[in-house]
Formats: C-alpha cells, structure tokens, sequence
C-alpha cells in the first residue's frame, strides 16, 4: 500500500526522532507504528503529519479531539473509583494502559498509576466492608439494631448484599419507631393519659421485650389502672372498666387483671343481649337471670328479669307464632315479619292429649302427613305405583301418619280427615331422639341409628291401618326449576318431559320424579312455573330398605322441602291459593245455555282478568341438625334449596371451646347462661351465624333470578335449629 505524503524522502519517528525509510511501517529505531488511517477518507497518514494530503483533514485537531475522549475516560475511572464502582473503573483504567502510542503517553501513565491505587483501595474497602457487614448481621442477631445500623451506615451502598439491605432497613424503621413511641410516650407521661401511656408501653415492650425500664414503667402504670378498673366495676361502669384493662400491657396480666377482665367483659356481653332481640326466648330469659345473679346491684339486670316473666306471659304477634314480642322490630331482610312457626292455625288439635309446646320441629312431618291424605298442593310419590288401587286412590278416607327422619330425631304426626270435616284432625304427635345425631363425629352411622330410632317410634305408635308417608332427604335427590310459556296442560307435560331429558342428570331408566306445574292463568305474565324434585331408584330403594330395617312399611316417600312447601301451602292457603279465573264471555254463554262449546272456541275469546307482576310469596328457613333449607313459594309457584351445614355446627363450637362433649355441649348451645364464659362462646357461633345468613342470602338471589315475580309478605322459622341464642337476629332479622 502507498503512503499518501508530500515527501518521498526519509520518514522521522515521532516517538524516537529515527530516521526510517519512506515506505516503512514501524520505527526501526523503536518499533513504534509510523502510519494510521486518516478518520475521514481512510487513507495512511504519519503520525507526525499535520494535514491529510488526500483530503485535507486537520490531523492535529483530530488528535487533540482523542487526547480529550482519553482524558474524559481516565476522569470517568475516577470518578467510578471514589464511588466504590471498582470493577468498573478497573476496566477503563485497563483499556487506557493498554496504549501504547506516544501521543497518549500522559494518559497512559496516569491509568498506570491510577490503576494500582483503585485496586489497592478495592481490597482495603472490600475488607472493611465484608467485616461491617458480618458485625452488623451479629448485631442484629442480638437485637442491637442501632449498631447494626451504623456499621452498615459505612458500608458503601453498592457493595450491600440483599440480606444486608434488609436488616438495615427493618432495623431503621424499627429505630424510628422506638424514637416515635419513645417521643409520644414522654408527652402522655407529661400529660397523666396513663390509659395510652399504658398502649404505648406494650407497643414499646414488643419492639423492646428485654427493656427493663419499659418493664418498670410498664408495672408502675398496670398497677395505676387496675386500681382504677376495680373502682369503675364498683359503680357498675363496666364497659370503661374493660376498655382501660384491654389498655394494659401483657407483663401487666395477673390473676387480679384476669378476674377484673372477665367479670366486667361478662357484664357487658350481658348487658348487650337485649336490646336488639326481637323475642323473648327462653334462652334469653335465663340469661336474665344469670345477669342480675352475676350483678345484683344493677338495676338494669333487674329490670330485664321483670320485662321478660312478663313478656313471656303476652300476647304473640298472631296465632301461630311460639314467641312473644320482645324489643326489637322482627323485620326480616327477606321480607315482611319473621317468626317462629309454633302453632299452625289449619289443623284440628282437640283431640290432641299432649301437645308439643311447639310445632315448628314437626314442619316435614306435617307436610307428609298432608299430603297422604290429597291434602297437599304437589302431588306424586317416588314409590312406584302400584296396581290399579293406587291409581283409583282408594284408602284416602284413611288416618295418615307423616314420618320424618332426620339426623338428629324422628318426628311423627298422625292425621285424618273426617268427612264434613274442615281442617284435618291431629289425632297424635311423637319425637323419638337419636342417642347421638347422625352428622356428629364419632357417632353411629345413619345405617345404624334410623333402624334402632324407627323401631323405638313402632314400639310407642300404631301404624296398622294408617298411611305412612315417609321423607326423602333433601341431599339424596335434585331439584329444578324452570318457567314455561302459557301453555296448555297437554303441552305443559311434554315441555316439562323435555326438561326433565335435558336438565335432570339422571337416566330415565333409573328416574323417580315428582313435578308441578302452576295451574294456567289465562293471560298472565309469568307464565307457568315448574318445580321438578327427583332422585334415582337406587336412593328411593335404599331409603325403603333402610326404613323396612326398622319394622316400618311406608305407602309414600317425599323429598323434605316438598314436604315442607305442602304443609305451607296448606297453612297459609288463604295468602297462597292461585288467582281464581273469571269466566270468559263464551263460559258465561255456556252456563246460560247448558251448552258445551268447543275449545276452538273458548280461544277466540281472552279471559277478562290477568294475572301479572309480584305475587305475595311466603319464605321458609328449616334450620336442623345437619342441613338448613330456604323455601319460597307464592300463589302460582313453588322453589327451595338445601345446603349441608345446620345446629350440629353450633355445637361441635361449644364442644371445641368448652372442652365438653358434643352432648354437653348440646344443651350448653340453647342454654349459654349455664357456661362461664358465655361471651367467649358467643363470639364462635356468632360466626357461623354470619356464615348461615350469607349463604341464605346467596340463596335468595338465586330464587330471585329464576322466578321473579317473588314478593315475600313473611318470614317463617320452623325446624329447631332457631332456638339458637342470637340465631332470628343474626341470621334473620334485617
């Protein structure tokens, strides 16, 4: 390659002034290069020329231009270097001490030099730093934040680990903390608030649990509100007395502290019962009296005793209701009142010898009964039927016995229907109870209690000649529920049929169904609501079988909640019998004429009323042992659901916190004011309580999409589940 240059005479090393030839590469004085590429054209330039003659590039302006980028690098290393960013500096220093080339020997020489101090200074700072690091870990081990703060104060930012990072941060906070609480601790020492003295001195002992200054304080002041707590309980001010002991640090909790605590805390959990109850039970009546035994001098403990004998005594709300009004308005947020179902107005109960003081756990039992007479509005049997006796009906004039087996008892209610006769007559009721529920932990199995219970039932009533319509539990079957257009019956049944194909997962081969379709209003709105309730004929066979273990033969096998909406229906027909129709103009012309017209006919003209919009709708809660079922039915339509969760929740809670068996506790849970902290107790139930209500609640939504045109008018209880202190309000009341 040429050498572009205005001379071909000998070429001078820039670097050793040695003459060399004019086409040599290197110094042959010094072996230094003697050419580059000029930065704008390429070609090969000396390094002692001032000008490409190529192109004319300003050579010496373009090395000045270098000389200060090496510099600007060689400044950047330092900077890096007293930022504690060694590996970076290093790694220009590196570059710059590489060059070789004379122009830049100062550069080079102050890298050279600049690069032993950086990696003298990196070891020395990297030893300090990892022996700060380690003595602030063991610092912090000791729980001496402040020295570990410091140290690693002085360690330089970019040389912290993670765990380092941390324990300095929470260590600060924590230190910020100290001198926040430690500030706001002196102003309320100042100011005499011992009661935030006192909250601030356990806030303190928990960031400084070894603080002996803390601890005396902190006993100084306990000793200080006890005093005054004690004095508060004297005149009965017992929610003050409780709020300043829950102010006292934990060092503080002695046997004078517990016995103050419990006493008031028990007085103001007592003292909260009765307001917002909306009837005066029999559990809140004994809760009376254990507050005014507890308390004698509070007169307001008195005063509840004297209102509830009293209470107890008045008149119910209406007929059928087992309570009596209390204090707070009974409002469900269902809707309308609620109430305990105790006393049903559509039966005949005179010859009844012993009557239950309440009904309401008779409910399904009722309803079966009903129903084996005709008597309910759903129809059907999950038995096969059998032979033509049974489709003729025969054996109706018969008494009926409802027989429903639940997980804790077996109820029983035998009825008739006298001829002339207009309500059924209630010729016996019985409850056989289980030794142990069938849902509780560590009892027998279902398998076991039904039979032994249903032979108990036989040994005490008389089923020969009778009806016996037995239940289904809600769990061993599927409900559905849909609305059909206004169709005609005949096309009702074949709609319903497809339904039943299409949302009932069971074969039809293996299928044991019950379904009602609303009777047709002509012109109406919502057209005709369906209630579809089935179980396999594996359930149904084994449900017999399980009842025939026991001695007993039944005529009729009824899901519960059908059941339940039979006796509901029948109860309250006054509020849910269908919408009467007028007769058409066609029918009037019929009637007058004693002529038949034809159906082609009666279509031409539309019915003169309709049936539209909400309908008045009763809602059912039947809360038992194991399961808790929401009912709604109106004039024209039926819907319910049942959920796995019951009392036996309630009582495996007081077992849990009363360290009592699940027998014990069954009795404590209706009856807290026998327990020595019912508050404790209370607090748990309360929970489940809370549970129950948000699951009907969901329920309810449910109902509401499918059907709705609901417009709850009352709220009715029935099962015993409700006898639950607390149990209408919580889970209830609005």
């Amino acid at each position: 390659m040429s050498v572009t240059s205005s001379t071909s005479t000998a070429l001078a090393c820039g670097a050793c002034k040695h003459s060399n030839a004019p086409d040599a590469q290197f110094c042959g004085g010094c072996g230094h290069v003697l050419h580059e590429k000029c930065v704008q054209c390429g070609g090969l330039v000396s390094l002692t020329q001032k000008f490409c003659v190529g192109c004319g590039q300003d050579l010496n302006a373009w090395l000045e231009k270098r000389i200060a980028e090496q510099e600007t690098k060689l400044a950047d290393a330092v900077t890096a270097a007293k930022n504690h960013e060694y590996d970076r500096a290093l790694g220009l220093l590196t570059l710059l001490a590489k060059n070789s080339d004379y122009r830049f020997r100062s550069v080079q020489e102050q890298a050279v030099a600049a690069k032993g101090k950086v990696e003298n200074l990196q070891e020395k700072v990297n030893t300090q730093a990892n022996q700060r690091i380690a003595a602030a870990k063991e610092a912090h081990a000791q729980n001496d934040l402040s020295t570990a703060v410091k140290l690693l104060a002085q360690v330089p930012e970019n040389l912290l680990d993670e765990d380092s990072r941390r324990i300095r941060q929470s260590s600060q906070v924590h230190l910020d903390q100290l001198k926040a609480l430690h500030s706001e601790l002196q102003q309320c020492l100042e100011e005499k608030s011992y009661a935030q003295v006192a909250g601030l001195l356990q806030q303190l002992l928990e960031l400084q649990p070894d603080n002996q200054r803390y601890q005396q304080l902190s006993q100084q002041v306990g000793d200080k509100l006890l005093r005054r707590a004690e004095r508060l309980c004297v005149r009965q001010e017992y929610e003050a007395a409780r709020n300043m002991l829950t102010s006292l640090p934990t060092i503080c909790h002695n046997d004078q502290y517990n016995e103050l605590f419990q006493r008031s805390d028990l007085a103001c959990w007592l003292s909260k019962q009765f307001d917002e109850e909306p009837y005066a039970t029999n559990a809140l009546g004994r809760l009376a009296m254990r507050y005014a035994k507890e308390f004698p001098s509070d007169g307001k403990a008195a005063d509840c005793v004297k209102q509830l004998s009293k209470a107890v005594k008045s008149k119910r709300p209406t007929a059928r209701d087992g309570l009596a009004p209390w204090r707070a308005d009974a409002k469900s947020w269902i809707g309308g009142r609620v109430g305990v179902l105790a006393s049903p107005q559509s039966l005949n109960f005179e010859e009844l010898k012993e009557r239950p003081q309440s009904m309401a756990p008779f409910a399904v039992a009722i309803g079966l009964a009903l129903q084996a007479l005709g008597l309910g509005r759903i129809t059907g049997n999950l038995l096969p039927k059998k032979g033509v006796m049974a489709k003729l009906g025969l054996g109706k004039a018969k008494p009926a016995w409802g027989i429903d087996v639940g997980s804790s008892a077996v109820t029983a209610v035998k009825l008739r229907m006298d001829k002339g006769s207009e309500q059924p007559i209630v010729e016996a009721t019985h409850r056989v109870e289980f030794k142990n529920p069938t849902c509780r932990g560590g009892s027998k199995s279902a398998s076991e209690l039904v039979p032994e219970a249903i032979t108990r039932l036989l040994e005490e009533i008389d089923v020969a000649n009778t009806l016996v319509y037995a239940n289904l539990p809600a769990c061993d079957g599927v409900a559905r529920f849909c609305e059909l257009p206004p169709v005609k019956d005949k096309d009702a049944e074949r709609l319903i049929e497809t339904e039943v194909k299409t949302r009932i997962p069971i074969s039809t081969e293996d299928l044991a169904l019950i379904s009602w379709v609303a009777p047709l209003q002509k012109e109406s709105s919502i057209g005709r609501p369906v209630v579809m309730a089935s179980a396999t004929k594996l359930a149904v066979s084994r449900r017999v079988d399980l009842l025939g273990i026991g001695g007993l033969k039944i005529d009729g096998l009824i899901p519960s909640p059908i059941a339940l909406a039979n006796f509901a229906a029948h109860e309250f027909a006054e509020l849910l019998s269908p919408p009467e129709q007028k007769p058409t103009k066609k029918e009037k012309t019929k009637a007058k004429n004693g002529k038949e017209a034809s159906e082609e006919q009666d279509e031409e003209v539309p019915a003169e009323v309709s049936v539209s919009g909400k309908q008045p709708t009763l809602a059912f809660v039947d809360a038992g042992a194991s399961k808790t079922t929401m009912l709604l039915i109106s004039p024209v339509s039926v819907w319910f659901w049942s959920y796995e969760s019951g009392g036996e929740d309630a009582t495996a809670v007081v077992a849990r916190r009363t360290k009592v068996t699940a027998e014990e506790a069954e009795q404590s849970k209706r009856n807290l004011a026998s327990l020595k902290t019912p508050h404790d107790v209370d607090d748990d139930i309360r929970e489940k309580h809370e549970v129950t209500r948000a699951r009907l609640r969901k329920l309810f939504q449910e109902a509401d999409k499918t059907f709705r045109h609901f417009d709850v008018k009352e709220t009715w209880c029935v099962g015993s589940a409700h006898q639950q202190h607390g149990f209408l309000r919580r889970v209830m009341m609005k």
